[in-house]
């Protein structure tokens, strides 16, 4: 493991140096093209070249490689430099080509960013204008047919330009040996642009461009006849329908899947972006003719292969799951694809098959699959294929083991959510997918008796609960949508999605399991999921839209279900949209709004609603006073809520704020008095001196009653003033009091929320204590049962060795007295034998026919003996059976003797768990007891 680590952090080490010297090259040679510089340059290049080749094919560069970056920066300058020589160019085409071959995420960044094209485009001028012979054309070409395979390419001027020199290139005859990649270049630039198909149609050699590709549909290059077919189809629906009616178009057809086995580096199979929305009906008829071809479930099956043998980090498998996805997406073709992928079964050459194989990559990890996509595409694939077994009332588990599938989405439904993470939209959409494998799977009975633990309700309502808490499209709907200017995190919509899946799956496992029963009610009587619905109708895709409603038709059933609130929130999210989209008719009510708020806003509508709301603003509530005299005293916490201390400051300061304005409104309309009293004073004092004394006793009261209204002005000034010096001061400390409060709140919160994630830390702990006691139980019991069967055994075990020693005995016994009663018929015989011999001059004539007699006396003699032997042998045998058994015996009495103690230390174990789950709950019981308190 050592060895490994430090071989990858040298492998960092040299790339890092290498590409460090690139660029430093590069910046060198944009300051100063001499000679050293280029050939250091040169060296560099052919450096980088030769660490590129030794990499493999799975090792992801990307933009965090500052220095190869850098280098790449440099690239366009150098390529379009007058002063650049053939030498060094074709060294950046090899560079360009091996890095944008298999590092997806740096030919985004060149074919986008960079505008990599146009200067590549300036070499192959530069190439057709020198002459630089053919291999520096292909060279160039196959840099551009890579990078024109990104979707974002940048397109230009030069398009034009290289669209004219490849339509030439192909309609030429004799054909060059680069046709193949002008070929893809235009396919590639065709489906990725519509202003492209518009220019090569209105070209003046479209005519003998279009002759020239209908005949290129029998070509021997495989991407030849595919890059035909796709400008048949983009270019004209005339030429397509015609040449969808060819002889040749089933050979063709297949030729398409038949190019996945020729993965060259150079002609690379292009797989377009497909709509999101699979309910269009484009390959609708296409979709039934292709399924009437005798080739196509073989060519399936054939594609669905290569997921074995190929690496599933690389982007040709990603390619693989794209096209059978896009097939699955279509309902024509999707029971005969996944029926040609399931009846694969494993040969000779390949002892696996595809459908472990997408098992296999949707068990990797984000960091393993280096493209996070990968095992995502493979989830959902699975899917398909699992529900494709189960729709055809086949049985799960002789395609995919049930260990396998419970583990993989124990693994998927289990993962850590964290927003502050980078890959957490990613982390999202596979517990979706985990979810949506888990519903499929349901529906065998062999897997859903072992999915029920793996995705118990506890999981459920965890997961439900996240997304209804931490979800901001809860808050970002609550909104009016005037206000909703910040745009969601891309995690959020994957929680909608999560949301939907979990319904779902509760709603099959709920006739199952009680427990699920119970969370699915709670789900859909739960109104925070109103929003999640909303949005997913109003800003979902297809698939969404289609669970959202799916889950309404289940949420329908409740009686109380908010369906107006439902409405509202899908009206607001299109109201968000026309907003978004700046209509006329929002424009339109937003100015007569503006105009209308700044009607209101004039000096004299001010002053009259001033007026007018004078009498009920001058004092202020007198609860409002009795509370903050209370909260200025103090108070106990329990007295009152947060929400109502800010309310009440925020109460207050609103009519100070009010009163300040009738002040300012009062002493406003007392100076326009005395101006006009000012302006008559002048007047009379102007006027004819023979006035009489009446008009001078009016202008001398009045003039009296203008110096009784100054010196009211001014005592209400300096009244206004104190007032105002006291309602700021007062102002400051309520701002003060607010913000300790509010800082308070804060405290408070973050106590409630460490409490309540205490508590459901320790309700998951007494769950998991619960469960470990109940596995604790269920073994013991198991335990027992076994010594049970092992003390059965042993009783059968003794009974048998006894029986087998007694008849050893009487075996040995009978052999004794068979051995003695042969051992007498000898000793007879001899006797008999030295009788006839002591008679042998007697009987010399008798003796004759005993030589019969004696032969046969030897015979049975021997024949004892072998009989002998066999029963010799035989009891050496049961001997031999009796010592084994005694050892058996010994090894089942250790082994008893084993489970005793091992079935103690459990039921310690479970003694020691049930004192700690009483802990647990009696802590509970605390903990809800000081909540209980504090609310």
């Amino acid at each position: 493991m050592a060895k490994g680590a430090a071989s990858l952090n040298n492998s960092f080490s040299d790339a890092e140096a290498v590409f460090s010297r690139a660029s430093t090259s590069a910046a060198r040679y944009v300051t100063d093209s001499s000679t050293d510089n280029t050939a250091q340059l040169d060296e560099s290049l052919m450096e980088v070249i030769r660490f590129l080749s030794t990499t493999q094919n799975t090792a992801r560069l990307s933009l965090k490689t500052r220095l190869l970056v850098e280098l790449l920066n440099y690239t366009p300058i150098i390529l379009t430099a007058s002063t650049t020589n053939a030498t060094t160019r074709s060294r950046f085409h090899r560079l360009l080509f091996n890095i944008g071959l298999y590092n997806v995420e740096l030919r985004k960044y060149m074919a986008r960013e960079l505008e990599m094209c146009s200067a590549v485009f300036h070499c192959l001028k530069v190439s057709l204008r020198e002459q630089l012979g053919p291999q520096n054309m292909i060279d160039i070409l196959r840099m551009l047919q890579v990078l024109s395979y990104e979707k974002g390419v940048t397109l230009g001027v030069w398009t034009n330009e290289l669209i004219s020199f490849l339509m030439s290139e192909v309609v030429r005859e004799p054909e060059e040996e680069w046709m193949p990649y002008c070929m893809a270049i235009l396919c590639n630039l065709a489906s990725r642009s519509k202003s492209v198909c518009n220019r090569i149609k209105k070209s003046t050699s479209y005519k003998p461009f279009s002759r020239r590709i209908m005949a290129l549909l029998v070509h021997d290059s495989r991407i030849v006849v595919l890059s035909a077919l796709v400008l048949i189809g983009y270019l004209e629906e005339k030429n397509s329908k015609h040449g969808l009616l060819l002889p040749e178009h089933p050979r063709d057809f297949s030729m398409c899947f038949q190019r996945f086995d020729n993965r060259g580096h150079g002609m690379r199979l292009v797989v377009s972006d497909v709509p999101t929305v699979s309910s269009t009906p484009v390959l609708a008829s296409t979709g039934k003719d292709i399924m009437n071809y005798g080739f196509f479930e073989r060519c399936i099956q054939h594609t669905a292969e290569l997921l074995v043998v190929l690496d599933p980090r690389l982007e040709e498998s990603t390619k693989i799951y794209d096209l059978l996805l896009a097939f699955c997406s279509l309902s024509v073709l999707k029971p005969d694809v996944c029926a040609a992928i399931i009846k694969l079964s494993p040969t000779e050459s390949r002892l696996t098959t595809p459908l472990h194989a997408i098992a296999n990559t949707s068990a990797m990890s984000f960091e393993e699959a280096i493209n996070p996509e990968v095992p995502l595409k493979a989830l959902s694939l699975l899917s398909h294929l699992i529900k494709e077994i189960i729709d055809t009332r086949d049985r799960v588990v002789p395609y995919v083991s049930v260990e396998q599938l419970v583990s993989l989405v124990d693994s998927c439904v289990t993962s850590v959510i964290d927003p502050a993470k980078e890959d957490v939209a990613f982390t999202c959409r596979r517990v979706q997918l985990g979810l949506r494998l888990a519903e499929v799977c349901s529906q065998d009975e062999d897997v859903r008796n072992q999915l029920l633990p793996v995705t118990d309700a506890q999981l459920c309502s965890s997961i439900a609960d996240y997304q209804l808490i931490r979800n901001p499209i809860v808050c970002h709907l609550s909104k009016p949508p005037l206000h909703r200017d910040e745009s969601l995190p891309k995690w959020s919509v994957n929680g909608v999605g999560i949301l939907l899946e979990l319904s779902k799956l509760l709603a099959s496992l709920k006739d199952h399991s009680r427990m699920h029963k119970e969370q699915y009610w709670r789900l859909l009587k739960d109104e925070r999921l109103v929003p999640f619905l909303a949005y997913a109708i109003a800003h979902g895709d297809h698939e969404m839209v289609l669970n959202a409603l799916v889950t309404f038709i289940h949420c329908s059933q409740v009686h109380v279900f908010p369906t107006k609130l439902l409405a509202e929130l899908v009206a607001s999210c299109s109201l968000e949209k026309r907003i978004r989209h700046g209509s006329t008719e929002t424009a339109s009510c937003q100015l007569s709004e503006e105009n209308r708020v700044n009607r209101s806003s004039s000096p004299d509508v001010k002053f009259n609603l001033l007026r007018s709301t004078e009498d009920l603003s001058l004092k202020p509530p007198p609860n409002l006073d009795e509370l903050l005299k209370r909260i200025s005293q103090g108070f106990d916490v329990k007295d009152m809520r947060v929400s109502e201390v800010l309310s009440a400051y925020e109460r207050k300061i609103a009519f100070i704020e009010s009163r300040e304005k009738d002040l300012e409104a009062l002493v406003a309309a007392k100076d326009q008095a005395l101006a006009q009293s000012e302006k008559l004073r002048i007047q009379y004092r102007n006027g004819a001196p023979h006035s009489s004394e009446t008009d001078i006793s009016q202008v001398r009261s009045i003039m009296q009653d203008c110096e009784g209204l100054r010196e009211t002005n001014e005592q209400l000034n300096k009244k206004f003033e104190d007032t105002r010096r006291k309602l700021e001061d007062q102002v400051l400390l309520l701002r003060d009091e607010l913000a300790r409060t509010r800082q308070e709140r804060e405290s408070l919160t973050l106590e409630m929320e460490q409490e309540r994630a205490l508590v459901l830390a320790a309700r998951t702990t007494a769950d998991d204590l619960k469960r470990k006691l109940e596995i604790a139980s269920a073994s013991v019991v198991e335990k027992q049962n076994e010594i049970v069967v092992l003390n059965r055994e042993k009783l059968e075990l003794t009974g048998i060795v006894s029986i087998l020693k007694s008849d050893a005995v009487a075996a040995a016994k009978t052999n004794a007295k068979e051995i003695e009663r042969l051992h007498g018929d000898v000793a007879q015989k001899v006797a008999t034998i030295e009788k006839i011999m002591r008679d042998k001059t007697d009987v010399q004539q008798k003796l004759e026919g005993r030589e019969l007699e004696c032969a046969a006396l030897r015979d049975q003699v021997s024949q004892g003996e072998s009989k002998l032997a066999t029963k010799e042998k035989e009891i050496e045998r049961l001997v031999m059976l009796i010592s084994r058994l005694e050892t058996k015996y010994a090894a089942k009495e250790r082994e008893c003797v084993e489970h005793s103690a091992e079935l103690d230390s459990m039921r310690s174990k479970g003694q020691k768990t049930q004192a700690d789950l009483d802990r647990m709950r009696r802590l509970r019981e605390e903990m809800l007891r000081l909540a209980d308190n504090y609310e």
